[in-house]
């Protein structure tokens, strides 16, 4: 459980933090209202992280971070203020904050913030996936660093009983990576139990989740367990978990809040051992804002996120992908290992993909009957793929041509950003003003392009 001293001399302000922070189950918080009072707690108890105030009198949150670093060195600092200025940021980030966040802020914006840090943590000492065995990546296949850096990013937290959330486009093997989160961790020889959340009707999702008792309902001839229990000392992941109903939502909750379950009909609840994964393809924040996921779920699953990247964001994937599975087909079939000609092969590194690597193991179906030798040729690919041969597809055409707008509109919010912070000193608020727009879009171009003005 990550320990954390929350440290704010208004007592609305503390009190409204600590009721974000109680949203994540694996947070410990400590609130400390006096800023003197937590100097004297710093010198007695170790915290993984000080999220403090900035100016709090004649101790400031700069104070507060320089004692929880000098006596016990590692801890993470995030500063809070009002009063965002260029030089407040930089004084934070010289003495060893990890970031500065200026007010207002939203939860999502804390979080983020609070999970990057301790994913620094992490960073420091924990072993990278290439000190594993290869075998348990079990099926994902890969060149490209995006998913190497998944992989790494596995490797860190498996070890940990974190609630972790990925997410993807349809079709990217977000279940891969479910399973080697497990085969990595400390559960690994236990069950790994899958659901999919929109395969099951809702009369029947919450009997199956969380079972029931003999005469619960009609039909409950004998008790019977819920897939839950199946996973009890091992992994449960929940597929598709934005098509679950806000009703098993609430009941949901209550397991990870408290690692019980009630079956139904029971008049007693039952303490059960899982770590919970979960995948969605929908934008769960927008769920979140239309009332479709209850909120403090969100943030309960979102203790770690996975983001898997698309196959047109990777396409040094593809190839490998291919002969992966087209290899498999024939081990399988008895027939000879099939290659593919340049030409169909540069074919498929332009496509797009939308379906991603489950439109690849189609493909290679169809291809693996249509060729009439080893040896594929371009007409033996769907015409949507062989049509992307030898150009660029409009996909990745407009890609370069908003690479390039991005470059250019960079420059000029670098040049137009540094002038007006030169008129106005530095001054976050005055160049605000002066610009139109409000502190936190300054404040968030300062960071982006780290941009630090003296005179």
């Amino acid at each position: 459980m990550r320990k954390i001293l929350v440290i704010d001399d208004e007592k609305e302000m503390l009190d409204s933090l600590v009721k974000i922070l109680s949203f994540r189950k694996e947070f410990d918080v400590t609130a400390v209202n006096d800023p003197k009072e937590a100097i004297s707690v710093l010198e007695n108890r170790k915290f993984d992280l000080v999220l403090t105030d900035l100016e709090m009198g004649e101790i400031s949150g700069i104070d507060i971070c320089k004692a929880a670093f000098k006596k016990f060195p590692g801890t993470m600092g995030i500063i809070i203020s009002g009063y965002g200025t260029i030089q407040a940021s930089v004084n934070a980030i010289r003495i060893g904050a990890f970031d500065f966040i200026e007010k207002p802020f939203s939860a999502i914006k804390l979080f983020e913030t609070i999970d990057r840090a301790f994913q620094r943590t992490a960073e420091m000492d924990a072993p990278t996936i290439n000190e594993f065995s290869k075998k348990e990546l079990k099926g994902i296949i890969f060149k490209s660093k995006k998913i190497q850096d998944i992989l790494d990013l596995i490797g860190k937290i498996s070890s940990g009983d974190m609630n972790v959330l990925i997410t993807g486009e349809s079709g990217t093997g977000k279940e891969l990576f479910a399973r080697a989160i497990h085969n990595f961790s400390k559960r690994k020889g236990n069950p790994f139990v899958p659901v999919n959340c929109g395969a099951l009707p809702e009369t029947l999702f919450e009997s199956e989740l969380f079972g029931y008792e003999k005469g619960a309902f009609t039909g409950a001839i004998k008790t019977k367990p819920g897939l839950i229990e199946f996973a009890e000392n091992g992994t449960f992941f929940f597929d598709e978990i934005g098509e679950m109903s806000l009703a098993l939502q609430v009941k949901l909750l209550r397991l990870l809040e408290e690692q019980k379950i009630r079956r139904i009909g029971a008049q007693k609840e039952k303490e059960i051992n899982v770590r919970i994964i979960a995948a969605t393809n929908q934008n769960l924040e927008d769920a979140v804002q239309q009332n479709r996921f209850r909120e403090d779920l969100y943030y309960r699953l979102n203790s770690i996120k996975i983001e898997i990247p698309p196959l047109r964001e990777r396409r040094e994937d593809i190839i490998p992908l291919f002969y992966h599975y087209m290899n498999e087909l024939c081990a399988r079939e008895g027939s000879n290992n099939k290659r593919i000609t340049p030409e169909a092969e540069e074919a498929m590194v332009n496509y797009d993909w939308p379906g991603n690597v489950r439109e690849i193991q189609n493909l290679i179906n169809k291809a693996y009957y249509l060729c009439t030798n080893d040896v594929i040729q371009i007409s033996d690919l769907p015409l949507n793929v062989s049509k992307a041969t030898g150009k660029l597809n409009q996909s990745t055409l407009l890609k370069q041509f908003k690479d390039a707008k991005d470059v250019i509109l960079e420059k000029f919010e670098i040049e137009y950003l540094n002038y007006h912070l030169k008129q106005h000193g530095g001054n976050i608020s005055k160049t605000a003003e002066a610009c139109g727009i409000d502190r936190r879009t300054i404040h968030r171009l300062v960071s982006k392009y780290n941009i630090f003005y003296k005179d």
